[in-house]
């Protein structure tokens, strides 16, 4: 107890045992019980203040707010507490990283081009933002849920430990957004000798192995052949994070590198391997083809339609897909950038949960809700898995709905009208149609009426809801749909505290959550970027990284980490970038 607290106290019992003293002199006993029973009083009250139990002591049962403990400080559970109405409900948060990463920028911070602590803010003071009470934060790792008892164990795994690391926590709800870890594909060697892109440290090691790799290579003896192999970056992975990592690389090797290494940039290569047939195979092939274009002229070599099948130490062996055949390619740094897989705990609790079968992560209903866990476990982000309703499991319904004469079949008029309500729920109905809406309509209405009578019965509108169906994906794993699922979970907390405790949340009216896709960004490099937007469709070029830049820096989640990210851009490229190795 700190010392004044602790005078404090001291005074209050050294005045009642003066009144214990000397009540035949000037107390009765009467007032005896009357003045130790203030001083007491006097003295919990003020204990209860300054510890914060105020409210425990005095607060009924009925008034005693529920506890969401939340797991994560990515994407989707900043944006959970910034939607939380604050002081409706007692919140713990337990992350092993105090923390919040401005992840997309990693690639940047790979070669300089950003700091490290540009893309943090701790989570202590994002919350502090928007919640003034009722927050606590434990930096430890969650190790086991009790889904039964609705409680979580957690291990303090961090440098310094007390003598009891371990402790446990009881919840109401349980908001796991714990994010995923790299996917290697059971890929021997990955894990020991290839770099990943998803923390701080990893970038730290990439940027210290890049330099060094030049470091050695520039020690006077060096043989060509060992050069070569010494400034050869292999990244394996042709999507976002890949293509961005080779991009900085490149413009890293160009701008700044040739200059401080002379006559040694002309022997760096970059390899980007993917195993489809196109890198960014998630955009528009327009945007494919211009990126592998852009990236043969900037000496990056894009080896498609194979795979990794070993890494050692200083040597890979890539498989072509088609043809089988193997080839050996050695290597000063290799970044494994392939994509996710759920992570340990993510696998624990889905081993606890009935029916929780999906490889990826947690399957949750429309809600966001945990399949079979009672109502209890949200999940969110990259260890989630949306289960999207298909329409073909409402056929029926739908098929009455569109017959409005009640003859039993479908016009090409009611056809296009249902699907055009459709459109606005179910998000595969826009993706199997082509932007020709009424061209692609009377395709598929023409395609499954084998009568050719012009009308659809039940039978072939079935099978027009299921070809719709089989476009139905899970969602892309991104910071944009973290953040969307986020803040859709913090407003539907928000809303549910003021409704009946009704499991049924279509029957309380509320609103399950739908994924608004945004657009795509890409940079490819020599200050140029991709996007692919919804209404614009896709668009390339040197102004398309300023969209870029101005994204991102609107998504950060302070001015602080805003200032800090624009001064870095305009420090490397004014000054250049630092090529330290620390």
């Amino acid at each position: 107890m700190p010392r004044k607290r602790f005078d404090f106290v001291k005074r209050l019992m050294h005045f009642a045992s003066k009144c214990s003293e000397k009540r035949s002199e000037i107390l009765s006993d009467r007032m005896q019980y009357v003045g130790v029973f203030v001083v007491s009083t006097a003295s919990v009250l003020y204990l209860s203040q300054i510890y914060g139990l105020t409210s425990t002591l005095f607060a009924s049962e009925a008034t005693q707010r529920k506890k969401i403990v939340v797991l994560g400080t990515g994407w989707a559970a900043v944006n959970f507490l910034k939607n939380l109405k604050p002081e409706l409900y007692d919140i713990e948060i337990v992350s092993p990283r105090n923390y919040f990463l401005m992840t997309p920028l990693l690639p940047s911070v790979t070669v300089g081009t950003l700091e490290a602590r540009s893309l943090v803010e701790p989570i202590r003071k994002i919350y502090g933002k928007w919640h003034k009470t009722g927050v606590r934060f434990h930096e430890a790792q969650c190790v086991d849920v009790d889904i039964e008892k609705q409680q979580i164990k957690c291990r303090d795994i961090s440098g310094i430990t007390s003598s009891n690391p371990e402790f446990t926590l009881d919840y109401d709800f349980l908001v796991v957004g714990i994010g995923a870890r790299n996917n290697t594909f059971n890929t021997p060697g990955v894990e020991q000798h290839c770099h990943f892109l998803k923390s701080i440290n990893d970038v730290r090691q990439i940027r210290n192995s890049i330099v060094d790799c030049f470091e050695t290579a520039a020690i006077e003896g060096q043989s060509e052949q060992d050069i070569k192999k010494l400034l050869h970056f292999v990244v394996v992975g042709g999507g976002p994070t890949g293509v961005e990592f080779a991009a900085e690389l490149r413009d890293f090797v160009t701008e700044d590198l040739k200059k401080q290494y002379p006559g040694l940039s002309e022997h760096a290569r970059i390899t980007l391997v993917h195993s489809r047939d196109h890198i960014l195979n998630n955009y528009d092939e327009q945007i494919s083809e211009y990126t592998e274009k852009h990236f043969k002229t900037d000496y990056i070599n894009c080896v498609t339609n194979s795979r990794v099948t070993e890494v050692n130490k200083n040597s890979l062996v890539i498989m072509n897909k088609k043809t089988k055949e193997k080839r050996v390619e050695k290597y000063g740094t290799c970044v494994w950038a392939t994509g996710i897989a759920p992570s340990p705990l993510t696998k624990e609790i889905a081993k606890k949960i009935p029916g929780q079968t999906n490889r990826n992560g947690l399957i949750t209903d429309e809600y966001l809700r945990v399949k079979n866990s009672n109502g209890t476990i949200y999940a969110i982000g990259d260890c989630s898995v949306v289960e999207q309703e298909k329409l073909v499991e409402s056929v029926d319904e739908w098929f009455q709905k569109a017959d409005k004469n009640a003859d039993g079949t479908l016009t090409m008029e009611e056809f296009t009208d249902i699907m055009e309500e459709a459109k606005r729920k179910h998000p595969q109905v826009s993706s199997y149609f082509s932007t020709a809406w009424q061209k692609s309509l009377k395709k598929a209405f023409n395609e499954v009426d084998k009568d050719g009578n012009k009308r659809l019965n039940m039978h072939e509108f079935r099978e027009v809801l299921k070809k719709v169906d089989s476009k139905l994906r899970s969602y892309p794993a991104t910071a944009q749909v973290a953040s969307q699922q986020g803040h859709y979970l913090g407003s539907h907390f928000t809303t549910l505290y003021s409704k009946d405790q009704n499991p049924d949340f279509k029957a309380l009216g509320l609103e399950p959550f739908k994924y608004r896709h945004l657009g795509s960004f890409a940079y490819v490099g020599n200050d140029k970027a991709v996007l692919k937007v919804p209404v614009f469709g896709s668009l390339s070029g040197w102004w398309v990284m300023w969209l870029w830049r101005a994204s991102y820096l609107n998504e950060c989640v302070g001015w602080r980490t805003r200032f800090l990210v624009a001064f870095d851009w305009i420090k490397s490229k004014v000054s250049g970038r630092d090529t330290s190795r620390i």
